[in-house]
């Protein structure tokens, strides 16, 4: 026996519904299908990897856009905040080299990435420019991501410019 998609469809409607009716606690009640084989029952295991899989990339897929629209904006909607930030994160031009500037130090600051917050007191205790360091040291990388939180654990800043909005778009 193959399993389909359409069966795993009516299957999640099914568990979705007892879950609305029922509640998260309750055992799931599918004795129609209580008769599978262990055969049948892996494929259809099978087939909900692979749904997780494609699910996960369409959300990727759809947080890019929304992301795109709301760069260096914030939209409630509910009880939840959508954030577009453009952010920066240091990349090492060549890990080697961090480890030579390190020597015997090389402790204090890699746990297990680079912790560049420890290569600035590193430096600074040698004497040397700790920003001339880290510049030397690492790539300043332009990242972009979507944050997603609850309203009340927002900054103050945008709890304040959303207090009387939903689905509003405003920049900050």
């Amino acid at each position: 026996m193959e399993i389909n998609r359409d069966k795993l469809v009516e299957l999640l409607l099914l568990t979705k519904n007892q879950r609305i009716q029922y509640g998260e606690e309750e055992e799931l009640d599918l004795d129609e299908y209580g008769g599978m084989t262990a055969e049948e029952l892996v494929l259809l295991r099978d087939e909900i990897d692979l749904l997780t899989k494609d699910a996960r990339t369409l959300k990727r897929w759809i947080d890019d856009r929304i992301r795109g629209l709301l760069t260096n904006k914030v939209m409630r909607f509910g009880e939840r905040v959508f954030r577009g930030r453009n952010a920066s994160k240091l990349v090492p031009y060549d890990d080697d080299k961090i480890i030579d500037f390190l020597g015997n130090d090389w402790k204090k600051a890699v746990r297990p990435a680079f912790r560049v917050t420890a290569i600035k007191a590193i430096a600074e205790e040698r004497g040397l420019d700790s920003k001339v360091i880290v510049e030397s040291l690492f790539d300043r990388v332009e990242t972009e991501n979507l944050e997603v939180n609850p309203l009340n654990r927002s900054p103050k800043f945008i709890q304040e410019k959303l207090s009387d909005s939903d689905n509003t778009i405003v920049d900050i």
